[in-house]
């Protein structure tokens, strides 16, 4: 079998989707999730990348992170770098929605996709 990346919540169940729900300008919200190489082989060049949903400036706001100690790390709006991932372990990301003062309301939820890429065979 190949790697093969999974994105688990908190509770380490198999995630889809994640609801931040309605954001308010002025505000944030942020959220630990998992990247796991359930596969058996390892996954390299492993990034998380945020990108656009039609109809959403979701991905105008957010910033994700690496773990670091059970805290967010150094946020970046571009793509994240998480390196190798061996089979059958996972690495912890944040992901933060930071919605400015005066931002229009229009778009709320602050919907985007997370897109994860690597390779190994």
């Amino acid at each position: 079998m190949a790697a093969n990346i999974q994105i688990q919540d908190d509770a380490l169940d198999p995630i889809t989707t994640f609801p931040f729900g309605t954001i308010d300008d002025g505000s944030n919200a942020a959220y630990k999730f998992y990247v796991k190489n359930t596969g058996d082989t390892s996954a390299t060049s492993v990034s998380a990348t945020a990108v656009r949903v039609d109809g959403s400036d979701g991905v105008d706001f957010v910033l994700l992170a690496l773990d670091s100690g059970g805290n967010p790390g150094t946020y970046t709006a571009s793509a994240l770098s998480l390196g190798t991932i061996a089979a059958g372990a996972s690495v912890a990301v944040w992901a933060k929605v930071t919605v400015p003062s005066g931002a229009s309301p229009v778009g709320n939820p602050r919907q985007f996709t997370l897109k994860i890429t690597y390779s190994g065979t």
